[in-house]
């Protein structure tokens, strides 16, 4: 469904865009959602925050349909060219090659097998993941290795990966948040 464009000012950018209206009844253009794909450099992020039970998490995509208004995330998307608004849950991109860099990143000497959370910063089940399935492949992939992995979402899609995720849950490799919106 189509969002009213609506931006925050982006820190890291000089421009500035406004929706100038010259009738004040005038609402913003609406946007729909387009669909990046990228070949990412890197699907680790370490966190350091105290605040935080985790070292390391892995976001298959960048923002995040859900369009949560809640969502502590939305400024990373300002990080990419794109706004924290309608921009974060309107533009998304996806990791095309998550599941290879998550192989190659367990594969690693210093790869310790800490835990590993999907999505610290967007929601790993988002609707594209039912076309891309960027989670499920990243899941097996923790099955293959035996690598401790939490996951956190909202989405009804985490249902289809009941099988992968009953295999890492037999052996202890598994935690999972959700949040329910009422």
């Amino acid at each position: 469904m189509p969002r009213s464009v609506a931006n925050p000012p982006n820190p890291w950018s000089k421009e500035r865009t406004e929706w100038a209206n010259d009738y004040i009844d005038t609402p913003p253009p609406l946007t729909k959602l387009e669909v990046f794909e990228e070949t990412a450099k890197s699907i680790l992020s370490e966190n350091q925050s105290p605040d935080l039970s985790f070292r390391w998490s892995a976001n298959p995509y960048r923002g995040c349909y859900h369009g949560c208004a809640y969502c502590y995330a939305r400024p990373s998307h300002q990080y990419w060219g794109f706004g924290a608004g309608t921009d974060f849950d309107r533009k998304i991109i996806a990791k095309v090659n998550a599941p290879e860099l998550l192989h190659e990143a367990f594969r690693a000497k210093g790869w310790r097998g800490e835990w590993l959370v999907l999505s610290g910063n967007t929601d790993c089940y988002q609707p594209l993941e039912a076309s891309y399935r960027l989670t499920r492949k990243m899941l097996e992939t923790c099955g293959l290795f035996r690598q401790p992995v939490g996951i956190i979402t909202k989405s009804r899609i985490i249902r289809r990966d009941l099988d992968v995720l009953t295999q890492l849950a037999k052996h202890g490799r598994l935690k999972v948040t959700l949040s329910a919106a009422f």
